[in-house]
C-alpha cells in the first residue's frame, strides 16, 4: 500500500468575509484529499470564535492559531512568525498566496492569480500591499507553487517565479443534483419567469458587470429575457452603483440576488438560458466550469483563463465590447437549437474537471516534495 502523506493545510479563506473562489477551492480540495486513502489532511486557521459559513465549513479538523486574521496575515507577510507546528506532518500546503513561514518541511503554495498586479487600481490599497508582500514571501519560501491555468502560469513566470517550482493543476467541480422542486423554488424566490441570462460570482470591478449590463441594455428591446446577477458584494462596486444609470423599466428586468447558497446557485445554473462571465481576469474561472456542468451554454472572455476552461464548448467574446457580448447573448437566447448544442458540448467538457482529478495531481506533486 502507498505510504500515507500527512498534510497541514491553511484553511483561513473559509472565514474570509467573502470567501469566493479561493474559499471554495480550499474547501473542495481539502474534501477531495481527505477522501483518499493515501493522504491525511489537517487544517490550520487564524483565531475565530465562530464557525465558518455553512457553505464554507471545512470538512477536516482545523487547528486555530492564537492570532486573529488581520494580525496573522500581517505577521506572515512581514516576518517569519508565527511558525506552524509541523512535527506531525510531511508538508505544508498554503491554499492562498498568504503563506506561513518556511519550516523544515516542504511548503507548497497555491497561487490563483496575480490580479492585484494586472489591475492594481481595482483593488483596495491595503489589500494590494498585503498581496505584494505575500508574493515576495512566496518567491522566498515556496518549494512548489501550484496554479490552475496556463494564463496564470505565464503571469507567475513573468513575475519572477522559476519554472522548476511551477506546477499547473486545473481545478474541478462536482455538480449536485437539482430537483424540479428546487429549481421552481429558486425561480419563485428571485421572481424569475421565462428566459434569463445569469452571471455569478463576487461583485467586484474585474468581473466587468457594467459591460454586461450595457450589453443587456442593447438586447433588451429585442427579447423578454431577464438578467440575474448572483453572488455577494465584494469591493469597489455596489448593486446600487451598478444600476444607477439603468432606467426604471429595465431595472424591473434585472435581479441582484446578493449572497446565495450553493443549492440556490445550482438551481440558477440549471434554469438559466445563458450563463455569461465576461471577467477581465481570473485565475481559472470556476463559474464557467460550474455552468457547463449544469448543461447551460456559456459566453465568456477571450484571451483569459476562462477561455481555457470553456475550450471550444463556449462562445468567447471581447470582454471590453458590449456589442460583442450582446450579439452572443441574443444568439443563444433566440436560437434554442444552437444553445442546446453548446450546452451539451459544455457538459461533456466539464467531465474533464473533477475534484478527485485535482486531488490526484496535487498528491503527485506532494510525492515529489517529500
Amino acid at each position: 500500500m502507498t505510504a500515507e502523506i500527512s498534510v497541514l493545510m491553511t484553511m483561513e479563506a473559509a472565514w474570509h468575509p467573502v470567501p469566493g473562489g479561493t474559499g471554495r477551492v480550499s474547501i473542495e480540495l481539502a474534501r477531495a484529499l481527505s477522501q483518499r486513502t493515501d493522504t491525511k489532511v489537517q487544517g490550520v486557521s487564524a483565531l475565530h470564535l465562530s464557525q465558518a459559513p455553512s457553505d464554507f465549513r471545512p470538512p477536516i479538523e482545523v487547528k486555530k492559531l492564537l492570532l486573529p486574521r488581520p494580525l496573522l496575515y500581517e505577521a506572515w507577510s512581514r516576518t517569519a512568525f508565527p511558525r506552524l507546528d509541523t512535527s506531525e506532518h510531511d508538508l505544508v500546503h498554503s491554499t492562498t498566496i498568504i503563506s506561513p513561514p518556511a519550516s523544515s518541511k516542504p511548503l507548497i503554495v497555491s497561487v490563483h492569480d496575480l490580479a492585484f498586479r494586472r489591475f492594481p487600481d481595482r483593488f483596495p490599497q491595503r489589500a494590494r500591499r498585503l498581496f505584494e508582500r505575500s508574493w515576495k514571501r512566496v518567491l522566498e519560501r515556496a518549494d512548489a507553487v501550484l496554479c490552475p491555468s496556463a494564463a496564470t502560469s505565464a503571469d507567475l513566470l513573468a513575475a519572477g517565479l522559476d519554472a522548476e517550482r511551477l506546477h499547473l493543476v486545473p481545478l474541478g467541480h462536482d455538480p449536485q443534483a437539482v430537483t424540479k422542486e428546487t429549481a421552481l423554488q429558486v425561480r419563485q424566490r428571485f421572481g424569475i419567469d421565462g428566459d434569463f441570462i445569469l452571471a455569478a460570482g463576487t461583485l467586484e470591478p474585474r468581473k466587468n458587470i457594467p459591460t454586461l449590463i450595457q450589453a443587456f441594455r442593447e438586447i433588451a428591446p429585442h427579447t423578454e429575457a431577464q438578467l440575474v446577477l448572483a453572488g455577494p458584494t465584494g469591493w469597489g462596486i455596489t448593486p446600487e452603483a451598478l444600476l444607477e444609470s439603468v432606467d426604471d423599466t429595465l431595472k424591473t428586468r434585472i435581479t441582484v440576488t446578493g449572497e446565495i447558497t450553493t443549492t440556490e446557485l445550482a438551481g440558477l445554473y440549471t434554469e438559466a438560458t445563458v450563463f455569461c462571465y465576461p471577467s477581465l481576469l481570473e485565475g481559472f474561472g470556476l463559474p464557467v466550469l460550474e455552468a457547463m456542468s449544469y448543461q447551460t451554454p456559456v459566453v465568456t472572455s477571450k484571451g483569459t483563463s476562462t477561455e481555457e476552461v470553456g475550450g471550444d464548448a463556449a462562445i468567447t467574446v471581447d470582454p471590453y465590447s458590449a456589442n460583442e457580448i450582446a450579439e452572443a447573448l441574443k444568439f443563444l437566447v433566440d436560437d434554442k437549437t444552437a444553445a442546446q448544442r453548446i450546452a451539451n458540448n459544455g457538459y461533456e467538457r466539464s467531465k474533464l474537471f473533477r475534484w478527485d482529478k485535482t486531488a490526484a495531481a496535487t498528491v503527485e506533486i506532494y510525492r515529489k516534495m517529500i
